[in-house]
């Protein structure tokens, strides 16, 4: 019984930023209760490689891929024109979000040389891009009937980030991801009492995940979690499977905090 209900035979998933660390993980989760799956992320090289090795990990599931950059609409609407056609859609998962470039100019940055360039790009790649995405795909997954929308958020969509784990390191935590994380939880909960019952809306807001961030930044985040350590990828394959599946059917309008 219990297998049956995290069973995702037969479902058909969209998992956005498909190629990051956590949205291979959630690919891999996803196949691995049987889902066939559409994939999108940037197109490059690397990504394409790791196409192939998902692809040869799981012979048994179909995968259908689209490369778009959100932060360009036409590729948006490009890309939503295209995933209108997959009628048995019941599952997305909304991973897709505006990191920052290494050099963070204008956004990786002290607060008063962020800029409002950089504030438009990221809300329009990790929130507007989510609500495009959504409200065009929503009368397929009405008519699937049972579907889930699982949105990825963060922490610090929750809370004001504490800055002592910063001292003495280059990383910043920027306004704007801050503020698009925050509008997706809410953004989640307004979903789930709009376009319910058919379709559940659930976020999940990850802790800091371990990726090789500096020494002493580490070492100040893991006395602040009761676990005493990061989290990694794995650990959140089992939130993923369970908003996902049958298992969650009368979970709706939350934001699960794993950290």
């Amino acid at each position: 019984m219990i297998n049956n209900l995290f069973s995702l035979k037969g479902k058909l998933a969209l998992v956005t930023g498909a190629f990051g660390n956590l949205g291979l993980k959630i690919i891999e989760t996803l196949a691995s209760q049987g889902a066939d799956i559409i994939l999108t992320d940037l197109h490059n090289n690397k990504n394409l490689q790791k196409l192939k090795l998902i692809k040869k990990k799981f012979p048994n599931q179909k995968f259908y891929y689209f490369f778009a950059d959100f932060s360009k609409k036409k590729e948006r609407l490009e890309l939503i024109k295209s995933l209108k056609k997959f009628k048995k859609l019941s599952i997305i998962v909304n991973n897709a979000a505006f990191i920052g470039a290494e050099d963070g100019k204008g956004y990786n940055a002290p607060f008063l040389k962020q800029t409002t360039k950089s504030w438009e790009h990221c809300l329009e790649i990790s929130l507007t891009s989510i609500f495009e995405i959504v409200k065009e795909l929503t009368p397929t997954l009405k008519k699937n009937k049972r579907s889930s929308i699982i949105n990825i958020s963060s922490i610090y969509g929750v809370y004001g980030p504490d800055w002592h784990i910063y001292k003495g390191t280059t990383m910043h935590n920027p306004a704007a991801y801050a503020a698009a994380k925050a509008g997706l939880i809410n953004l989640t909960k307004w979903l789930a009492k709009t376009i319910g019952p058919q379709i559940r809306v659930n976020a999940i807001s990850p802790g800091g995940i371990s990726r090789h961030q500096p020494k002493k930044f580490v070492k100040a985040y893991v006395k602040k979690t009761a676990l005493k350590r990061m989290a990694s990828e794995n650990d959140f394959i089992g939130v993923i499977a369970l908003l996902s599946s049958e298992a969650s059917s009368y979970i709706t309008g939350q934001n699960i905090i794993v950290d």
